[in-house]
C-alpha cells in the first residue's frame, strides 16, 4: 500500500502542476492555445525524460535513495515555484514577447523539473517493489494504473474544487509540502535518515515552506484577487480608475468620480445602438464584465428589460462588489454562457449587445455563422445587433 500511496500522490500532483500551470502563466501571458500547447508540451517532454532516467538511475544507484532524492528534490523546487514563480514569469516576459516562446519557456523553468522528478519516481518504485519476476506484467500494471487514477484525482479534485477553495499559489505551496512530506518518509524507511541531518534539513524545509506561503510579488496586492473555475479574477485601483482584469487582460474600467460613466471608447460606441431601433424595448448584454454597459442602461435608460448573462459568477460578484452595479428589477443576470443561454430563451430583443471578446482572447464557438444565425433569430424585425 505505501508504494501505491506513492504512485498515486505522484500521479495527481504532476497534473495539478500542469493545471495550476496555467494560471501561473495567466497574469503575463493569458490563457490562450500557445500558453496551453506550452504547457502540455513542456510536461509530456519532461515526463518521458523523467521515465527514462528513473529508471536508468533505479538501476544503478539503491531504488530508495533514488526515491527520496526525487521526491526531495521535486518537493523543493516546487516550494520554490510557489514563493517565486510571479517575479520568474514577469522576468521571462521582459526578455521574449513572443506569444508561443514566452510561455514555453516559463512553463519549462517553472514545471520541467517537478514533471521529471516525479515521473522518475514510477519506475524506481516498481525497481525497488517488484521482487517476484513471474507477476511482473501484473505488478507493472497495477502500479501504472494506481499512478493513472492518481492523474485522474489530481486533474478532476484541482479543477473542480482545490484551485478555487485554495487559490492557485496556495495549492502549489500545499503541493510542495506533500512532496517533501512523503520524500522525508522515505528517506526515513528506505534509506535510514541519520538523526544528525534532522535539525538542519527540517530548518531548511521550514525556510522553504515559508517563503512558498509568503510568496514574492512582482505587482502590488490586488484589491480583490480570486481564482474561478474558468480565470483569474483580479480589481485594481490606478490613479483614480478602477479596473477589472480577467487573466492578463484589462475587461471593464470605472471612473471612481463617476461611476456610470462609459470610460471605453468601444463601450461608448455601443451605445450609439439604442438610436438605430425605434423605442427598443427590450436588450440583451452577453458578457458582463464590470457591468459597464448594464449600469449606464440602469441610469439613462431605466425602462429597458434588459438580461445579462455572464459564464462566470466571479465576474458578476466582483461587479457588484466593486463596480456599483445594483441591478434594477428589470436587469435580470444569467450565469451560464452566451449561446447555451440562447439556445434556451425563447424571447426576442430588439438590441443585442455582445461584448465577450477580448484582445487575442476570443471564444471561438462566438464567432462563428450558427452563432450570429442564433443571434438573428432573436432579433425583433426591427432589432439590431451591437
Amino acid at each position: 500500500m505505501w508504494f501505491f500511496a506513492t504512485a498515486f500522490t505522484t500521479g495527481a500532483v504532476v497534473m495539478a502542476l500542469e493545471i495550476l500551470g496555467s494560471r501561473l502563466l495567466a497574469p503575463v501571458f493569458g490563457s490562450s492555445l500557445f500558453v496551453w500547447g506550452a504547457l502540455i508540451g513542456v510536461i509530456l517532454a519532461a515526463m518521458s525524460s523523467g521515465y527514462a532516467a528513473g529508471g536508468w538511475l533505479a538501476d544503478r544507484r539503491p531504488p530508495g535513495l533514488v526515491l527520496t532524492l526525487l521526491l526531495l528534490g521535486s518537493g523543493v523546487w516546487t516550494l520554490l515555484l510557489a514563493g517565486l514563480g510571479q517575479p520568474v514569469v514577469f522576468t521571462v516576459s521582459r526578455w521574449i514577447h513572443d506569444p508561443r516562446w514566452g510561455p514555453c519557456l516559463s512553463a519549462s523553468v517553472l514545471l520541467a523539473v517537478p514533471a521529471f522528478g516525479l515521473s522518475g519516481v514510477l519506475p524506481a518504485l516498481l525497481r525497488l517493489a517488484i521482487a517476484d519476476m513471474g507477476h511482473l506484467g501484473r505488478h507493472t500494471g497495477a502500479m501504472i494504473a494506481i499512478s493513472t487514477i492518481g492523474s485522474l484525482a489530481g486533474t478532476w479534485g484541482t479543477s473542480f474544487y482545490l484551485l478555487t477553495w485554495l487559490g492557485s499559489l496556495t495549492l502549489v505551496a500545499v503541493l510542495g509540502v506533500i512532496l517533501v512530506g512523503l520524500g522525508l518518509c522515505w528517506w526515513y524507511w528506505a534509506v535510514r535518515m541519520k538523526a544528525a541531518l534532522l535539525v538542519p534539513v527540517l530548518g531548511g524545509l521550514g525556510a522553504l515552506s515559508w517563503l512558498a506561503f509568503h510568496p514574492v510579488l512582482v505587482q502590488p496586492p490586488a484589491l480583490h484577487q480570486e481564482d474561478s473555475p474558468y480565470q483569474q479574477v483580479r480589481v485594481r485601483d490606478i490613479q483614480g480608475l478602477r479596473f477589472l482584469i480577467l487573466d492578463n487582460t484589462f475587461h471593464a474600467v470605472m471612473w471612481s468620480g463617476n461611476p456610470v460613466h462609459l470610460a471605453l471608447p468601444y463601450s461608448q460606441m455601443m451605445m450609439a445602438a439604442l438610436g438605430l431601433t425605434p423605442q427598443p424595448q427590450y436588450g440583451l448584454i452577453l458578457g458582463h464584465g464590470g457591468g459597464s454597459l448594464a449600469k449606464w442602461l440602469a441610469r439613462y435608460w431605466p425602462e429597458l428589460e434588459l438580461d445579462v448573462v455572464e459564464m462566470d459568477p466571479s465576474v458578476v460578484k466582483a461587479a457588484t462588489r466593486f463596480f456599483a452595479y445594483r441591478p434594477p428589477p428589470n436587469h435580470h443576470i444569467y450565469e451560464q454562457d452566451a449561446r447555451v443561454f440562447l439556445q434556451t430563451t425563447g424571447q426576442r430583443y430588439d438590441i443585442i449587445w455582445v461584448d465577450v471578446f477580448a484582445r487575442h482572447l476570443i471564444p471561438f464557438h462566438l464567432t462563428t455563422r450558427e452563432f450570429f444565425a442564433e443571434l438573428r433569430n432573436h432579433l425583433t424585425p426591427h432589432g439590431v445587433v451591437a
